[in-house]
């Protein structure tokens, strides 16, 4: 366009020149004004029908990105949004259980057992990643090993070692699909995790660090002639040990009947589980029931610690006659 404008001014003074001596210098400048005018106009209307883009500044942060979250694309287009019911899991088994005792520098295998409760299989393309706390020596991803299909379990093992420092260490992991989705375990989805209690080689001592409950009733329901309920206690241990035990039961009277005294035996830290059946018959009143667990002295069979008590209730009314 600038170009066709300097044509017209330059065939202007052509015309000039031929009708007279040559245009003069005001004659001159006038066309130059005009010619200018016009080319300026013209880069004004062009310049008006171009959209303005509008800029934004970047303001940098000082916080990182959390390279432990998926950033990739998923199949949905909402990153980190899994399909609903697709990535569920559960933990089956789990070995070297919170406050596990270990020396300092002793290298160690941490076992996760994963139930696929999802419909999505897990295949060698999921990996465990690293996602907060302490990484005691372990890689930030591990690829799985095998598959899982929807309702199978699959083993997830990675060496890691106990710190220089004596304290206590938590190390938290989640699961990575292949699509980028991050999950965890149970309903919300809660991050594996390695908790031990880092010690000295000489201030070493093993001891019992929880024990849990539960009761199994057979039958399930109803009332016949006797009723057996089973009450499980659930031991962990935090390293090699032997523990001398007994089971109390006591009755709404107060009266205890102490059950038979056994050992029990761990070859490492973990969890075992020991029992004892309770049999009501229908000529019992339908009052509370306690059981306890009691630690015993290893020498004298004395007790040295009883654990608090479970307490469930007759639901059997009396039947007798």
């Amino acid at each position: 366009m600038k170009k066709k404008m300097i044509l017209i001014f330059v065939a202007i003074l052509l015309v000039l020149a031929g009708c007279s001596a040559g245009p003069s210098e005001d004659d001159i400048n006038a066309i130059s004004t005009s010619a200018a005018a016009t080319v300026e106009a013209r880069f004004t209307a062009d310049a008006a029908s171009v959209p303005v883009i509008e800029t934004v500044d970047v303001i940098p942060s000082d916080t990182p990105w959390p390279t432990s979250q998926a950033i990739l694309p998923t199949e949905t287009g909402v990153p980190g949004v899994a399909p609903e019911g697709c990535l569920v899991a559960s933990l089956s088994w789990e070995t070297i259980p919170d406050q596990t005792v270990l020396a300092t520098g002793e290298y160690f295998f941490k076992r996760w057992y994963l139930r696929n409760d999802g419909d999505c299989t897990w295949n060698q393309e999921y990996e465990l990643i690293y996602w907060n706390g302490d990484l005691m020596g372990g890689y930030v991803e591990y690829p799985f090993t095998d598959i899982a299909q929807p309702g199978e379990t699959i083993e997830l093992p990675i060496q890691l070692q106990a710190p220089a420092t004596p304290g206590t260490y938590t190390g938290y992991w989640m699961i990575r699909s292949r699509s980028g989705y991050v999950f965890g375990i149970g309903p919300l989805g809660v991050p594996l995790s390695v908790k031990v209690d880092v010690r000295n080689e000489d201030d070493i001592e093993y001891g019992i660090t929880s024990v849990e409950y539960y009761m199994v009733r057979e039958p399930d329901y109803g009332c016949p002639a006797n009723v057996d309920r089973t009450i499980y206690a659930e031991v962990t241990v935090s390293g090699p040990m032997e523990i001398r035990y007994q089971f109390y039961q006591r009755e709404n009277d107060g009266q205890i009947v102490k059950q038979k005294k056994q050992w029990l035996r761990f070859d490492e830290a973990g969890t075992k589980t020991v029992e004892n059946l309770w049999r009501l018959n229908s000529c019992v009143n339908s009052q509370p029931r306690f059981f306890s667990l009691v630690i015993l002295n290893g020498e004298t069979d004395n007790p040295i610690y009883q654990y608090p008590e479970y307490m469930f209730v007759n639901d059997c009314p009396d039947l007798c006659d």
